[in-house]
């Protein structure tokens, strides 16, 4: 267990930590690491994703390889498309072959949290690999 990680990113400062911590983690456990960054699709703007938004979620993996990189850790990176990151990290990890999935928690608070839920909860709940969620 534990053995092929999917590491989520959206480049806060919660999955900066969690990509280091993961990081950390694989070293320990000789993981190997599947970088994920989503670029947020909306379903009734479809033509909105913008260049500016693909190249900052290309930017979110690239500090995950190049992390796993110095660390000496296997790693591959991919980029996703959709309208339902929590979904595109759950059906990402199950294509890679990950037995696990690590992210960050998100800053949520208030009535924000209660609305709109975070992408790291709802992985949790419809997950069906261990999901590890770092503060």
């Amino acid at each position: 267990m534990f053995k092929t990680i999917l590491l989520a990113t959206d480049g806060s400062d919660a999955s900066i930590k969690a990509i280091r911590s993961t990081i950390e983690f694989a070293k320990e456990n000789h993981s190997k690491i599947i970088g994920l960054s989503v670029e947020e699709s909306h379903p009734y703007f479809p033509y909105a994703a913008t260049d500016k938004a693909e190249e900052f979620a290309k930017d979110n993996v690239r500090k995950i390889a190049d992390l796993a990189a110095a660390a000496k850790i296997r790693c591959e990176v991919h980029t996703e498309r959709g309208s339902s990151p929590y979904k595109e990290i759950i059906e990402s990890a199950q294509r890679y072959g990950c037995d696990s999935i690590f992210l960050g928690s998100h800053g949520l608070k208030g009535v924000d949290r209660i609305l709109l839920g975070s992408v790291a909860q709802k992985v949790l709940i419809h997950s069906s690999v261990p999901v590890v969620i770092i503060k």
